[in-house]
């Protein structure tokens, strides 16, 4: 190597580690590359109508878009705006704004989020991927009863708080920035949202269960759950693609190594899994039934017991049989009998 290219390459390292070149930033970094996006269930509409993340350096806010009718899923990007400069310093704070349509609601929050938490994880992104972070953006979701939740998104998703906000009082007509002259209005106004939004069978589904308060705390609860395979079968791969009830989502391990056997882990809302079968390589897309699979768990590992989920993989593939067993009694089988499997 030429004296000339050595002494490029080593100014190019230094900059890179001290100061960040490119997208990379150093480990000091306080600023970063980040929007702010929404989220909320998928069979109960809600609205932001006002939301700002609040910088920790106390210089400003960036606002939460609003206005949309969010129903995409649980941790599911609806809306993204890009404004503000393109660095700008993390938030340590939420003030929030929103309406459930499912009852008729406005709640308001006030937040503080824990900031030296999603600083760690956004210098651990980029420092685990300098010319494109881990992290780009801050996902807010709000769910009915109050609940909101708030995650760091990009090349995957990570929940760093859960609260709860509190009803308020709003008038109608200010709350929609909408001409209502009486309640009434205001009150057919949301229901035509549910009728224009919501299929019949979540009209109805809605009008005999009502909301399912608490769902949304429940996706959270953790579990040391352990993926397995039916004898002569083995993944393809060594990583599956995993999103989560409680919103996140990661490349999940086909096999976990034993040192993550007894990490508590949120429970599987879909698994993107490649299993050989009898020498054919077949790719397995899994949808859980959320209340199906929480049931299961809160029975078989009610003192935090390992749970083993074993796949048998069949062909066809909606023919692949789930089931659940504990470590202290695996003779005690839960098989899931409301999974979907893509055919």
């Amino acid at each position: 190597m030429t004296v000339k290219k050595f002494l490029t390459t080593s100014v190019t390292s230094l900059c890179m580690f001290f100061t960040g070149c490119g997208n990379g930033m150093s480990k000091n970094a306080t600023e970063f590359e980040w929007h702010a996006t929404d989220s909320g269930p998928e069979h109960y509409p809600m609205e932001i109508r006002q939301g700002d993340f609040i910088y920790h350096d106390k210089s400003g806010s960036l606002y939460i878009p609003t206005g949309a009718t969010l129903r995409s899923g649980w941790g599911e990007m609806v809306s993204r705006h890009v404004t503000g400069p393109q660095k700008k310093p993390l938030p340590d704070a939420l003030d929030i704004y929103f309406f459930s349509y499912a009852e008729n609601q406005f709640y308001h929050g006030k937040f503080d989020l824990p900031y030296e938490k999603i600083l760690e994880l956004f210098r651990a992104g980029v420092a685990e991927r300098p010319e494109r972070p881990i992290y780009n953006g801050i996902m807010v979701g709000v769910a009915p009863g109050g609940a909101v939740s708030v995650w760091l998104k990009g090349g995957r998703s990570t929940e760093v708080f859960f609260g709860q906000a509190e009803k308020v009082g709003i008038e109608p007509s200010k709350g929609f920035d909408l001409p209502f002259d009486t309640k009434i209005e205001a009150d057919a106004f949301a229901k035509q949202v549910l009728i224009d939004t919501l299929t019949p069978e979540e009209l109805e589904s809605l009008k005999k269960n009502g909301v399912p308060f608490g769902t949304w705390a429940r996706y959270r609860k953790l579990y040391k759950w352990i993926p397995t395979y039916k004898e002569g079968q083995v993944p393809e791969r060594k990583e599956a693609v995993a999103k989560y009830l409680n919103g996140e989502w990661n490349m999940m391990p086909t096999i976990l190594p034993v040192e993550m056997e007894n990490t508590l882990r949120p429970l599987p809302r879909n698994l993107d899994i490649r299993i050989e079968v009898g020498g054919e390589s077949i790719f397995y897309i899994i949808t859980f039934e959320e209340f199906e699979l929480m049931d299961a768990f809160e029975k078989l590992a009610p003192n935090g017991e390992k749970v083993y989920m074993e796949f048998d993989a069949q062909v066809p593939r909606q023919n692949m049989k789930i089931r659940l067993y504990n470590e202290k009694n695996p003779k005690e089988i839960i098989e899931l009998k409301k999974v979907y499997i893509k055919p």
